[in-house]
């Protein structure tokens, strides 16, 4: 099982590396436009071989194990024990030949060796039973050394690249961060001691093993290398590389190593652990050999073709080209010299709503009544400035300075019995300054005559009952006062400088009042009597 995943790591590296080269040649030709059916075999040669001796880097390590397994103290840091001066933390280097496939993926071939080792006190082992094939195991806990020597293949993947391909990751050109995954093969040799005694328990990789009775030398007979324990491995980490200059670089690596056995510290037991691994942090730095001129660097034959469709879309004259920017090309467009910015129909040509002849940009009334012959600013005529337009007009030749209606009817330059008598008063409950919808077509009276008599101006008079003290009536009547302007100016959009607020608070009721009555429903007849005091008024302003 362990050999055949090895081949087929082994196997899928080739292939990946072959689909590279091939994909490279696509990527010459359409990137190039060069489709030359009759190119010679003696060129794709060439081509190949500038590809595989291209890209190589040869690195070397040398760093920190940390083993993690049946025979270790802590889950995540190492631990020492003081007699026999034992720490589980050992060394390894490595010597590693990296291919750079593409910007996103590189192969590595990498030889470590070294040693891990790690040990565990007797607290550690309440409940579980000690592997002790031949009863060697003192009781006061183990440790162990493991020699190991390891081939691995490896795949690099360039998160640096990969990650500002899918979006707008800020790339340095000093720092890449490699992702690896791999397989490996390990051959090793590893020996179990008693904790204080050092004294054999059991071992893998040596030539003879058994009960300390008979002979105490166990351990230290080594087997030919061939001959020593292997297991297969399954590889993954993290690596930077730091830039140091065009030939060098230097990187910190991280990588973990697991077993599919449980061999590595000989003892095979049923902990939390139910295989070994042991981690390899080092550091290093690489060298370049060869060509690594990325200039002509490989894209996607996709993002090729559609660089060559953008160019042939630019190329059709008459039908992208668009003068003004408006978004109709000047094949279609009927006014290609629409300025920057201004909205325009299907046929280029600038809006006019009111369709009176004046585009919506520069028109000063874009929503002129139908039909109104209107100035070079798109203002409707309004012959004798009565503020109706002549399309509305009834009346084109009313005196200067005379108040008029909604149809431009003059009713002379007061309010009299043949106009209008008096303006309506808006009412509000009490304590109140809310305008209620029972007052709002009396206030859109008052705007249209406002709106078709510019120069008329208001006081608008604000009035309380007298609940309260004067000081709070005098300023809620004023705040009745603001309250319709506001209203005025804000649904009407009239102009606030034709409007006046005022109060007379309490002082001028139009019903008189009436002492409290204890009878609830005679009290609620007396506040309805007093609604007419709790007002706003209108008068012209002299």
């Amino acid at each position: 099982m362990k050999k055949c995943l090895v081949i087929s790591f082994l196997i899928f590296y080739v292939n990946l590396f072959l689909v590279d080269a091939q994909e490279n040649d696509i990527a010459d030709v359409m990137n190039n436009n060069l489709f030359n059916k009759s190119k010679s075999n003696e060129s794709r040669a060439l081509n190949f071989d500038s590809q595989l001796f291209k890209g190589w880097t040869m690195g070397v390590s040398y760093g920190l194990t940390r083993f993690k397994g049946d025979i270790a103290q802590y889950d995540h840091y190492p631990a020492y024990q003081e007699l026999g001066n034992f720490y589980e933390l050992k060394t390894a280097a490595s010597l590693s030949l990296i291919k750079r496939i593409n910007p996103l993926y590189s192969f590595s071939v990498e030889a470590v060796q070294g040693k891990f080792a790690g040990l565990r006190r007797v607290d550690q082992y309440v409940g579980l039973n000690v592997f002790d094939p031949y009863n060697n195991y003192e009781g006061r806990g183990d440790k162990f050394v493991a020699n190991f020597s390891e081939i691995d293949l490896q795949l690099f993947i360039n998160l640096d690249n990969t990650m500002s391909y899918f979006s707008h990751y800020p790339k340095s050109n000093e720092v890449n961060l490699f992702a690896k995954i791999g397989v490996g093969y390990n051959i090793f040799r590893s020996v179990r001691r008693n904790l204080y005694s050092d004294s054999y328990i059991y071992s893998y990789g040596y030539e003879n093993e058994g009960n300390n009775i008979i002979d105490t030398e166990y351990g230290t007979d080594k087997k030919p290398f061939f001959n020593q324990t292997s297991e297969t491995v399954y590889v993954y980490g993290l690596r930077a590389d730091y830039k140091l200059n065009d030939k060098i670089n230097l990187h910190l690596d991280y990588t973990v190593r697991n077993a599919f056995g449980d061999k590595w510290d000989a003892s095979i037991m049923s902990t939390q652990n139910k295989s070994d691994n042991f981690a390899f942090i080092s550091f290093g730095c690489t060298f370049k050999i060869g060509n690594h001129d990325y200039s002509s660097e490989w894209s996607s034959p996709l993002d090729a073709i559609k660089e060559n469709i953008s160019s042939l879309n630019v190329e059709i004259e008459g039908f992208t080209e668009d003068t003004d920017n408006d978004g109709v090309s000047d094949a279609f467009d009927k006014d290609p010299n629409t300025p920057i910015g201004v909205p325009v129909d299907g046929a280029g040509k600038s809006l006019d709503v009111d369709m009176d002849g004046v585009p919506d940009y520069r028109d000063a009334d874009p929503f002129s009544n139908r039909g109104a012959i209107v100035d070079k600013n798109g203002v409707e005529y309004d012959d004798d400035n009565d503020g109706v337009p002549n399309i509305k007009d009834l009346e084109t030749n009313t005196p200067a300075g005379h108040i008029v209606n909604q149809f431009g009817i003059s009713l002379g330059n007061s309010f009299t019995k043949e106009g209008i008598v008096s303006f309506p008063s808006i009412y509000f409950d009490v304590g109140s300054v809310q305008i209620n919808p029972a007052n709002q077509s009396k206030l859109a009276t008052i705007a249209i005559l406002l709106k078709n008599n510019k120069f008329l101006k208001l006081n608008v008079i604000g009035h309380t009952d007298k609940s309260g003290s004067q000081i709070n009536n005098k300023e809620l009547g004023l705040k009745r006062a603001n309250a319709v302007i506001d209203y005025l100016v804000l649904n009407f959009n009239l102009s606030s400088d034709q409007l006046f607020s005022t109060s007379m608070g309490e002082e001028n009721p139009l019903q008189l009042d009436y002492n409290f009555i204890e009878d609830q429903e005679q009290n609620s007849i007396r506040n309805n009597k007093l609604y007419i005091n709790r007002r706003v008024d209108f008068e012209i302003r002299n």
